[in-house]
């Protein structure tokens, strides 16, 4: 079993610093967000996936009959968190797991929560063949251009 962890106070000020900073949407629910550590990194086909971000379900409340104080979850490789990442890389992942997280109130059902999908995505043999073929917003085109030059449109 993979023992896990609650994320002490240090990078829970570092997260809400972030929200502070970029994330005002998630300002309200702060302290609705967990961050958690597993010892290792979860590993998928070969290549290390660094952090997770989930949402908590409130089916849990109904199948457990406690309420819980959370509405999403960051689970943190600590072998990588510790070993592989410097502070910027640190301040980088939480920022990126923040970047999911949605929240929107609906005046008829209340809070929503939700998770979105990353603004690009790809492998890195199909961006040497063919560029960023994939349709994308002018801004997100914009910055991988100035990131990448000019093969990343193609």
């Amino acid at each position: 079993m993979v023992e896990k962890w609650k994320a002490g106070k240090d990078v829970m000020d570092q997260m809400r610093g972030l929200i502070a900073q970029y994330h005002p949407h998630l300002a309200l629910i702060d302290k609705e967000i967990v961050v958690m550590f597993r010892e290792k990194a979860v590993e998928k086909s070969g290549q290390v996936i660094p952090c997770t971000v989930s949402k908590i379900s409130p089916d849990f409340e109904v199948m457990t009959d406690k309420k819980f104080p959370y509405h999403f979850k960051i689970e943190i490789g600590a072998d990588v968190w510790n070993n592989e990442f410097d502070n910027a890389q640190r301040e980088a992942l939480l920022d990126h797991c923040l970047c999911a997280m949605r929240v929107e109130d609906d005046p008829e059902k209340g809070r929503k929560y939700s998770l979105r999908p990353p603004d690009f995505v790809g492998y890195k043999e199909e961006v040497e063949r063919h560029g960023m073929w994939r349709p994308m917003d002018e801004d997100t085109l914009t910055i991988i251009e100035e990131m990448f030059g000019s093969k990343a449109n193609g």
